[in-house]
């Protein structure tokens, strides 16, 4: 408890530093910010509360049913198309272990999608991000996606996503690599359902193709962010428990990144780390991040 007080003092608008991030690609570093930031932020621990108990009985009972009745299926048909035993023994696994996070994946979506929008806007408030979008627009408050279009969003986020995690479920057939690949394929669609809320607050892209517009200038963090956080759901029991939270906080992160990478606005004060534009006079920023 002191020890997190003491990180909450003296960490508060402080961005986390590792030692080895600065090579990683740029969709990663946020992920490994976010667990860090709720790791250390106890007044987000409590949003888990409900999603960790529903996801228990869920992974439970999943892990039962899938364990008990679909891993030896799934064994045999490898070792009968030629496979030897021990792999196939371990990609029946693996393909289990899968099917739970899939599982699990569908309930979070239906229950508990908003959990993630909380805590998204908990941290971009925290880091001031909220505070120079208003400042930007001249707003009180953010635009926001009103209740139709945020349903409409979720129902469409979740018929594209689920038919793809199925259709690229025979890719667990090839150890390590086809997690991998697994991951890759489907975590760019993953990164855009957590931040459509922020293009709609940044840039007002209600629709899909604007939004689609945003994803594909940044195809490549997208993909990397949502393949880690996809990455780390997938264990079981912390995957849904800590790292669907954290990767909340990790989307707020990207979305700061991808913030502070914009040109300034004529007019505007400049965002910060970014050269004013010609002939604009330089303003402190209003919030200390």
């Amino acid at each position: 408890q002191v020890w997190l007080k003491q990180q909450q003092g003296q960490g508060l608008q402080t961005p986390i530093a590792f030692p080895f991030v600065g090579s990683m690609p740029d969709g990663v570093s946020p992920v490994l910010r976010g667990t860090w930031h709720f790791v250390c932020r106890p007044s987000l621990w409590q949003k888990t509360i409900c999603p960790i108990l529903v996801t228990l009985a869920t992974t439970i009972a999943s892990l039962i049913v899938l364990f008990g009745f679909a891993l030896k299926p799934q064994a045999h048909a490898l070792v009968n198309v030629g496979w030897p035993a021990w792999i196939a023994w371990i990609t029946a696994v693996l393909a289990v272990i899968a099917e739970v996070a899939l599982a699990n994946l569908i309930v979070l979506l239906v229950l508990f999608g908003s959990v993630q929008s909380q805590i998204f806007r908990a941290v971009l408030e925290e880091r001031g991000i909220s505070a120079e979008l208003r400042a930007r627009h001249g707003l009180e408050e953010l635009p926001e996606q009103c209740c139709c279009r945020d349903i409409g969003h979720s129902i469409r986020f979740l018929l594209a996503r689920l038919p793809l995690l199925i259709l690229t479920m025979p890719l667990h057939a090839f150890p390590v690599v086809g997690q991998i690949a697994w991951v890759l394929l489907n975590g760019w669609l993953y990164t855009w359902e957590l931040e459509a809320e922020f293009m709609v607050m940044f840039e007002k892209r209600y629709s899909c193709a604007k939004q689609w517009e945003f994803v594909r200038a940044r195809f490549g963090s997208f993909a990397t962010f949502g393949a880690a956080a996809m990455g780390l759901e997938l264990i079981p029991f912390v995957g849904p428990w800590i790292f669907f939270a954290s990767n909340a906080c990790g989307a707020a992160f990207l979305a700061e990144q991808i913030y502070r990478a914009m040109p300034p606005v004529e007019g505007q004060p400049p965002v910060e780390g970014q050269p004013p534009v010609e002939g604009q006079a330089v303003h402190p920023p209003g919030v200390d991040v």
